[in-house]
């Protein structure tokens, strides 16, 4: 279980913040308005939290396979973990931007 875990990480923590951004933005969006300035910081710090956390996993999967040689969870974890990244940054954009 440890294995899937690791390997599922970053994948994890995409689904976290496509949530949690998704949420975010729904209350807002109910409270004030979407663009709020103040709503738009609040997905932007979880945004930065979330790509803090998927980096982290990217570095620990690569250093991991540097000591260790070669495996697939550590590839999967690697390969997870950048795919969360990116789409996270992705995802933040718009807010960052304001559209």
């Amino acid at each position: 279980m440890k294995t899937w875990a690791w390997m599922l990480g970053g994948l994890t923590v995409w689904g976290v913040h496509f949530i949690g951004v998704y949420l975010i933005s729904s209350v807002a969006d109910v409270v004030a308005t979407a663009d709020d300035p103040a709503w738009r910081m609040a997905a932007l710090a979880f945004s930065g939290l979330c790509a803090l956390m998927a980096a982290g996993l990217v570095w620990a999967s690569v250093r991991r396979l540097n000591r260790r040689g070669p495996g697939f969870p550590d590839q999967m974890a690697a390969l997870g973990s950048g795919v969360s990244l990116i789409a996270i940054v992705w995802q933040a954009l718009p807010t960052l931007i304001g559209h």
